[in-house]
């Protein structure tokens, strides 16, 4: 992946933990706080939150990371040590950090990506390793303005990002003039349009049909769990039923079988 002019690795997705059914295991990490009473929380403090984990062999490589949703650049980083900055980091909110003076990004990112993963949407890591990190973390910013970095909000001449990123977390309406490719995917539109062309009461897709009307690869949940192709319950699922379908059977990893309502 060639980003800003360099060349990223691939590292993985950021695939939150699930219960046995696959749902997300969301997380209050400040109710564990033993100060709780004495502290204020940050304004990212509140949640939810999420665990997620990336390879061990990772561990000790210094550079630039970012991350996409939807196919769009979302955030770029720098660290000393990609491992502990997701497994220790973004991926393992601390009671201590979601109060005045803990890592506010820590608590920020994360909740973005449970965010982004609960409608469905596929969050993926690249990384270049580099001692030069720093210079090329602030060239990226400056020069994509990433919507999750608060650096370019300042660098943006009506500071629109940033004004979405707090709306998240204080329940505030994003301006209908937004960006809206910002707040929400269309993969999963794709199938809805492509459900509603069809004129049988019954239609058996595969997985790898599925992904190539979606134009993107399933969530490893999907594969996983029944859960995740229930009637209800999840945002993506509205994609299917508002087109008039429901899910009638599915082989997990093989295919889906949907009947209309």
């Amino acid at each position: 992946m060639v980003i800003g002019g360099y060349s990223f690795e691939y590292v993985c997705d950021i695939v939150p933990e699930t219960d046995d059914n696959g749902n997300i295991v969301t997380l209050y990490p400040r109710e564990l706080y033993v100060k709780k009473e004495s502290l204020p929380l940050h304004k990212y403090g509140k949640g939810i939150f999420c665990k997620f984990k990336i390879p061990t062999s990772w561990k000790g490589k210094q550079g630039v990371y970012c991350l996409y949703s939807c196919g769009e650049l979302v955030y770029v980083g720098e660290c000393i040590d990609l491992h502990d900055r997701f497994n220790m980091g973004y991926g393992n909110i601390s009671p201590r950090n979601c109060f005045k003076g803990g890592q506010e990004t820590n608590c920020r990112i994360n909740n973005l990506i449970l965010n982004e993963v609960k409608q469905g949407k596929s969050v993926k890591l690249f990384f270049l390793e580099t001692e030069k990190r720093i210079e090329v973390e602030k060239f990226l910013i400056e020069k994509l303005n990433p919507p999750w970095n608060l650096q370019s909000s300042k660098n943006s001449s009506n500071g629109s990002s940033k004004k979405q990123i707090d709306a998240m977390f204080t329940n505030t309406k994003v301006s209908s003039n937004t960006d809206t490719t910002f707040v929400r995917c269309g993969h999963y539109e794709k199938l809805s349009i492509y459900m509603k062309g069809v004129s049988s009461n019954s239609i058996k897709l595969t997985f790898k049909e599925i992904e190539n009307v979606i134009n993107r690869n399933l969530p490893p949940s999907a594969y996983k769990h029944r859960a995740w192709w229930a009637n209800g319950g999840h945002s993506h699922s509205n994609y299917w039923l508002n087109a008039g379908w429901i899910v009638e059977d599915v082989v997990l990893g093989s295919y889906v079988v949907f009947s209309k309502k």
